[in-house]
C-alpha cells in the first residue's frame, strides 16, 4: 500500500505535565475542565442495505484515551464504567490507548474490563506502534488475554439469520503495515461492513483502490476533534489533511465516516471547540 514512514508519536509537553497538576474540575481554567467532560454521542444510524437481522445492534465506540500523564486511573476506570453501562452489542476501541508503545503494553496489561454483549473489537494507533517493535505482538497477546479482539489487518465477522456483518481493521496508518487490499478481500462477501481505521488519513487511499468503498460504515479517531478547534478549522491538526475530517459524520463515494473527539488529549492537557466524547450507535434497518 506504502512505504512504512514511523510517523512519531508527540509525547506530553512539559508545559502539558505542569498544567495536568492543576485542579482540572475548575470551570474557570476552561480548556483544562473541558477536557475532562465526557460525553455520549449517542445516534440510530439507518442504512438500506442493514440486513434485518442485525436491526437494534447497539455499537459503544470510543478511541484515543491516551492513559498516562493527562488521563489518570480514576478517570481511566470511570471511563469503563461509563462505556460499559451503555449495555452495548460491540465495543469498539479505536486505538492511541496510551502515550507510547510503552504504555500501551501496560494499558492492556491491567487487563481493561469492557463488557459487551457480543465482542470487544480493537485497532491500534500511532501512539501504540512506536518502538520497541516487539511490543506489538506482546499488546496483541495482553489484549486477547483481556477478552478483546485485536484486528490488524484482519476482518472478525458475524452470521445470523443467513446474513452477515463484519467489522475489519488495519494495521496503524503511519506506524504499522496496513494492508488495505487484504482487508478489502476479506470485507467482500459480507452484507453489510463496518471499517475501523484509527485514522480517517487513510480514506483517499480506500478511494483509490477502487471507487465505491469496500464498507458502508467508518468509524475513525486520530484527530480529536482538533483539540483546540475554532468554528471547524484546527490550528494544530494531526492529520496530513488539516481539517478535512476533523470531528462529526461526512458521506463520501457512497459511505457514512465517523470521526470522533476521542476520549484523551495529547502533547497538552486541553481542549476547546472539541469536547471529549464515546460514541452510542444503533444501527438500524430502513
Amino acid at each position: 500500500m506504502k512505504e512504512q514512514k514511523k510517523k512519531k508519536a508527540g509525547p506530553p509537553s512539559r508545559l502539558g505535565k505542569w498544567l495536568a497538576l492543576l485542579p482540572a474540575g475548575c470551570v474557570f481554567l476552561y480548556p483544562l475542565y473541558l477536557a475532562s467532560q465526557l460525553q455520549v454521542a449517542e445516534k440510530s444510524y439507518v442504512h438500506p442495505a442493514l440486513p434485518r437481522p442485525f436491526d437494534g445492534l447497539k455499537i459503544a465506540y470510543v478511541s484515543d484515551i491516551h492513559w498516562g500523564s493527562f488521563l489518570s486511573d480514576q478517570r481511566l476506570e470511570a471511563l469503563i464504567e461509563k462505556v460499559n453501562a451503555l449495555e452495548a452489542d460491540f465495543i469498539l476501541l479505536g486505538g492511541d490507548y496510551a502515550e507510547d508503545a510503552d504504555g500501551a503494553l501496560a494499558f492492556w496489561q491491567r487487563k481493561p474490563a469492557f463488557k459487551a454483549g457480543i465482542a470487544t473489537l480493537a485497532v491500534f494507533g500511532n501512539h501504540d506502534r512506536t518502538l520497541p517493535e516487539n511490543h506489538f505482538p506482546r499488546i496483541q497477546r495482553a489484549m486477547k488475554q483481556s477478552g478483546v479482539i485485536p484486528l490488524v489487518n484482519d476482518v472478525w465477522t458475524l452470521e445470523k439469520e443467513g446474513s452477515t456483518l463484519s467489522f475489519s481493521g488495519i494495521d496503524d496508518y503511519y506506524n504499522g503495515w496496513p494492508d488495505l487490499k487484504k482487508v478489502a478481500r476479506l470485507s467482500a462477501k459480507a452484507d453489510f461492513s463496518i471499517f475501523l481505521p484509527h485514522t480517517p488519513d487513510v480514506l483517499p487511499d480506500v478511494y483509490a483502490l477502487s471507487e465505491k468503498p469496500f464498507f458502508q460504515l467508518a468509524l475513525c479517531g486520530h484527530t480529536h476533534g482538533g483539540q483546540v478547534a475554532f468554528f471547524g478549522w484546527a490550528p494544530l491538526s494531526s492529520s496530513k489533511l488539516g481539517s478535512r475530517y476533523l470531528s462529526g459524520w461526512y458521506r463520501e463515494h457512497g459511505a457514512d465516516i465517523l470521526v470522533s473527539n476521542g476520549v484523551g488529549t495529547s502533547v497538552l492537557p486541553v481542549r476547546l471547540g472539541a469536547r471529549p466524547q464515546i460514541h452510542l450507535i444503533t444501527l438500524q434497518c430502513e
